[in-house]
């Protein structure tokens, strides 16, 4: 991944966790209500894991937006 896109999964990390905090889900919920495993889930919202466009939709979903809502509010 080139350096100027290295900030993008900590980014999109980052507005996972704080919108599913807002939800009051665990990773474990949204992993289930998404069809992950929740240690991707965790993954994710470290940032360690960039996920695919259609996780970034499946993710979404589970928190009640669209996959643009969330990659928008990521600021991406």
């Amino acid at each position: 991944m080139p350096s100027d896109f290295a900030h993008l999964p900590k980014q999109l990390g980052r507005t996972v966790r704080k919108l599913r905090e807002g939800e009051g889900l665990s990773q474990m919920k949204l992993a289930e209500r998404a069809g992950l495993a929740h240690n991707f889930v965790g993954e994710v919202e470290r940032g360690k894991k960039l996920a695919s466009l259609d996780t970034i939709v499946r993710i979404a979903k589970a928190l009640g937006i669209s996959g643009a809502q969330l990659l928008g509010r990521a600021g991406l």
